[in-house]
């Protein structure tokens, strides 16, 4: 089956990341795979090789986009299509009056709030064209969508990270508003006093000073980002797509969501931090929150020194090891969102010259 992807990039690495993982796991299955953005630097950074000839990354913003020969798609995605207005380029528009025919999936932005069940596959007609839209929600439960978990390297599963809290390898990539100096100087205090807690800095939200304990992480390609996690012990992560890969890595995680102007976010983070804290001691529970509120600003003023709930986190490290390890399991056992977009759109009537053979 040929797909369209439509990826307009508003969060670089989240929109971005989320848009070449679907696509890369569809060709991995066999399907071809256009690819229309709006982000050349980005693309390039995330993917420096050309792996495959039947994934092309169409840069959308040329204003010839339209005239190329373009393969009429059985399937078009659009990843996050809420933020269609925020784009300088509408080339969603420009491809539903090329492709009006075909079936259009708007994969939207990952949540455990519970009205995502409900809307889950629910559909929307412009009045104006009659063009539909179906709404996929990703998510944690089986109601949902579920998440792209088919290309998590099989020899990673059940690696279990250090707990000593003594000894650690820590992953930081984080937006910059994060308190992440006060996390480097409470790891640089304790290392005085004889423990080894090392700092890799992913992304450009902070530089190390001398003397830290810290030191920035050379950026890496999506295809070895995996294998970059399970260096680490914790995983210190933001936005969408790094979210999820540290779920899958099966290590303990702090999640920095990304901030929006009505603080919606911090809804999003409880319902979430609700969901994946079941079966967590009390004490273990709260400290892990603590850190969570911290981490994203959320909470009272002055906010506490976050170094301080960070130590206070540390004994509950063996806990919250077993606790990512069996999370790891009922992901990796969950729904699967790649498999589940191709058994919707086998499932609809046929809109071209004949149903293609999924």
């Amino acid at each position: 089956m040929h797909i369209g992807i439509v990826c307009k990039v508003i969060d670089n690495f989240g929109d971005a990341g989320f848009s070449l993982r679907l696509a890369k796991a569809l060709v991995a299955m066999g399907h071809s795979v256009d690819l229309f953005h709006d982000e050349p630097t980005t693309f390039q950074a995330l993917y420096p090789r050309h792996e495959n000839n039947k994934l092309s990354l169409i840069d959308a913003t040329g204003i010839d986009f339209e005239i190329q020969r373009l393969k009429t798609p059985e399937l078009i995605l659009e990843p996050f299509g809420t933020s269609s207005e925020q784009t300088k380029f509408r080339f969603d528009s420009a491809l539903k009056r090329l492709f009006p025919e075909t079936p259009w999936l708007l994969i939207d932005y990952l949540s455990s709030e519970s009205w995502v069940e409900s809307f889950h596959l629910s559909n929307s007609a412009d009045p104006s064209t009659g063009h539909v839209t179906t709404f996929f929600y990703p998510g944690f439960t089986d109601k949902t969508g579920g998440l792209i978990h088919c290309d998590y390297p099989t020899h990673l599963i059940g690696k279990r990270a250090a707990s000593d809290a003594t000894s650690l390898n820590i992953f930081v990539f984080a937006y910059p508003n994060a308190p992440i100096r006060e996390l480097i100087d409470s790891c640089n205090a304790m290392n005085t006093r004889g423990s080894d807690l090392q700092i890799g800095l992913a992304g450009n939200a902070a530089a190390p000073e001398q003397g830290d304990c810290a030191n920035a992480i050379p950026f890496v390609a999506q295809s070895g980002f995996d294998e970059l996690l399970a260096t680490y012990d914790v995983l210190f992560v933001r936005g969408e797509d790094s979210f999820v890969r540290a779920q899958l890595a099966g290590k303990p995680f702090i999640w920095q969501i990304y901030p929006t102007e009505d603080n919606a976010h911090a809804e999003k983070l409880a319902c979430f931090f609700d969901l994946y804290s079941t079966g967590l001691g009390a004490d273990c529970k709260l400290a892990l929150w603590n850190c969570w509120l911290g981490w994203n600003g959320i909470g009272s003023e002055p906010m506490p020194d976050f170094g301080k709930s960070w130590i206070a986190l540390l004994p509950h490290l063996p806990e919250l090891q077993t606790h990512a390890l069996k999370w790891q399991s009922r992901l990796l056992n969950g729904r699967e969102l790649v498999k589940e977009v191709l058994t919707w759109r086998s499932l609809q009537t046929p809109t071209l010259n004949e149903k293609p053979d999924l």
